[in-house]
Order: structure tokens, then sequence, then C-alpha cells
């Protein structure tokens, strides 16, 4: 079946960008940006600015100044590593002495310990605008997710309601939101287990690129949540202005909300407008409506 046109929300089609890791210098970079619009939620950064000018910002600080710093590594001069330091402390909201200590390198759920360690709160990693109050205030990162933990019961009894008294299902065991145990047993290999595979971070960001060749109809749309820490939105934009992904075939929306950018009422309409419009803008999907 030949797809005209897709609706990506909260892509990951390549995870370096999506996957804070010491040594993955990637993530650093792509981090930024959400970091620098929750701490301005939160109000510890970007107060005298609107959080579009802000997260612009940001995002021109990550790709010119602080993507360059990291890859000089230890060859920064000690008078730059402290501008850049000044310069993170003033985006992300932290201490400037507690990113020299971590090397400019802040792993995302470290800033979301950090951020508010001194009132013994935590950010959510779904949704950067969600808090937590941890047991272990010195601890290195949250203890669990603030956004799943308030959003999961919800949705865990809504479709067990609509299961039960809409569609008249009938089971024996429990339904599962969010399975971790399968999660585990997940195969990430994009090739046959008989193929010889060096293991990498998953990307299939260029089979979309091939598929927008193929089919010339094709359009998408990316939907991206500003306070997003499981795919930040920034990742989006480096993805998909690399691997050949032909930009004039995308739409980029984003929202002031995180990875269900739809928990947010008003984003939830908004999302919902913006689906309808991508689907009657483009005449290969007219048939759709």
């Amino acid at each position: 079946m030949a797809l005209n046109g897709l609706i990506l929300i909260s892509q990951a089609l390549d995870y370096t960008g999506s996957t804070p890791a010491h040594d993955n210098l990637i993530s650093y970079i792509t981090y930024l940006p959400t970091m620098a619009a929750t701490a301005r939620y939160h109000g510890r950064a970007g107060k005298d600015q609107s959080l579009e000018d802000f997260i612009e910002s940001a995002r021109q600080f990550a790709f010119n100044e602080y993507a360059p710093a990291l890859f000089k590594g230890s060859g920064l001069k000690n008078r730059e590593r402290k501008r850049i330091a000044e310069r993170l402390a003033y985006f992300t909201g932290l201490d400037e002495a507690y990113i020299l200590h971590a090397d400019l390198r802040v792993l995302s759920p470290r800033f979301r310990k950090e951020l508010l360690r001194e009132k013994g709160l935590a950010v959510g990693r779904l949704d950067g605008r969600y808090l937590r109050d941890d047991i272990d205030d010195t601890a290195v990162r949250p203890e669990s997710d603030a956004a799943s933990d308030a959003i999961t019961s919800a949705y865990t009894a809504g479709i067990n309601h609509y299961l039960a008294t809409e569609l008249k299902v009938k089971m024996d065991r429990p339904y599962r939101t969010s399975n971790r145990s399968l999660g585990g047993k997940w195969s990430w290999r994009p090739v046959p287990d008989s193929q010889r595979w060096e293991p990498s971070y998953v990307n299939v960001a260029r089979r979309l690129s091939s598929a927008l060749r193929r089919n010339v109809d094709l359009r998408v749309m990316v939907a991206n949540g500003y306070y997003d820490f499981a795919t930040p939105f920034f990742d989006a934009e480096f993805t998909l202005s690399r691997h050949g992904i032909l930009p004039e075939r995308i739409t980029m929306k984003y929202y002031e909300a995180g990875h269900m950018m739809y928990v947010h009422e008003p984003d939830l309409k908004k999302l919902a407008a913006d689906i309808r419009n991508f689907l009657i803008s483009h005449p290969s999907l007219a048939d759709i409506r």
C-alpha cells in the first residue's frame, strides 16, 4: 500500500539525538533547547524573552558555539571553557560551577534532577512541565518520571473502561498501557538475524529519505513538544535536516507540552487543527477528507 501522508508524533527516526549517554556528543547538543525551554517554564531562565525567541537563541548557541566547543574537548582553552559554561548556565538555569564540574556535558536525566534540586523536586521526562517530590534529594537522577506518574493511571483507567463498556471485550489478563518487560525483549536490529550487524544507535531516517523519492506525492507532518525529554524537538530538526530528507516535503509543528502533547488541552486542539490542515492542504491527500 502506498502512503501519501505520514504524521509522526514525537519522532525517533535516529536514536543518536535522543539517547543521552556519555561519549554521545550529539545528544548534549540536541537536548539543550529542551533544557532551555524547561528552565524557562520553571522560572529559572529566559524570563525576559518569549518562549520562541529563547528557544531560537538556544538553537543558535547549540549549533554555532556549543557544538564546536564539545568537539574541541580537552583542547578548549580555559577562557573559552568558562565562556561556554556561562552561556550554558544562562540557557539551562543550572549553576555555572556545576556545569564546569560536568565538563560542559550535562546529561538530560541529571538536568532533570539538578534544575530544582534545592526545592527537592525533579522534572519529568515525557513532559518537563511535570514535577515530583523525590525521596532522595541527593541522587544523581530522578527516581521515576513525574509525567508518567501523573498520567499513566488515567490512561489505564480510560482504556480498560473503553474495552469493557464500549467494545464489550472480556479479558482474563490486564491491559498494559506501558509494558517495560516486553520492551526489554524487543529486537532493535535493523537487519535480519542471519545478517551481520555491528551494534549502533538505531537509525531508520534514510528509509524515509528513500520513501520520499520513490513516492513523489508523499508528505510528512512532524509534531514536536517543547518539553519532551524522550524525543527532543531539536533532535527532530537535526535528524530531518540530514540523511538526504527533502525539506520541502516536511511540515514541522510545535506544541507547548511534552512527548504526548495532547495531554495539554490547548495543544490537543491545536494538534487536531494541524492534522486537519495537513490533510486538506495537499492535493495528494484529498481523498482522505
